[in-house]
């Protein structure tokens, strides 16, 4: 009687999944996943929630002059509805093409963020001769803003707040 040596062969999972492809994809893995984390430690804005903050809106490629009337206008805005609150507002620049005007003097990224909501609603109806795809409007605490002028990395700056901030903006 022969036996199908076919039959004798017993199936070893363990050493499956010891297998060197497996153990290469983990290191592949464990590599991707270091290089994410040292990416997102190396921007420069750092997260302090309850450190002063500012909104600024950023007004991309507006003629000086309606970058006055903007502020004019929202500084009427900040009388009549904030009156009793020092919140300061001051004209700025990040380049030749994008202005900011810097609502200051939040207590918190959650008073900052309650003040955005209310301004970003007000916009259209305060600043009605600007289209609403000049400006947009971002909460970031004083050391962050102070980064963000140096570096003028608007776009790392976003991504990095949406990323702390998820679903806020």
């Amino acid at each position: 009687e022969k036996k199908n040596s076919m039959l004798d062969v017993t199936r070893n999972d363990t050493t499956f999944l010891q297998s060197p492809i497996n153990s290469m994809a983990a290191t592949v893995k464990s590599a991707k996943d270091s290089a994410v984390k040292t990416t997102a430690t190396a921007t420069p804005f750092t997260f302090t929630a309850d450190a002063t903050h500012t909104v600024i809106m950023l007004l991309d490629k507006v003629d000086g002059t309606y970058i006055n009337e903007s502020k004019n206008a929202l500084n009427r805005y900040l009388t009549q509805n904030f009156n009793n609150e020092p919140i300061a507002l001051t004209k700025d620049a990040i380049d030749k093409d994008l202005a900011m005007l810097v609502f200051s003097n939040f207590t918190s990224i959650d008073t900052a963020f309650q003040f955005l909501i209310k301004i970003k609603k007000a916009a259209p109806v305060e600043l009605s001769w600007l289209p609403a795809n000049k400006y947009s409007f971002y909460p970031i605490s004083d050391k962050n803003l102070l980064a963000l002028k140096t570096n003028k990395d608007i776009a790392g700056y976003i991504s990095w707040l949406k990323k702390n901030y998820p679903g806020k903006l």
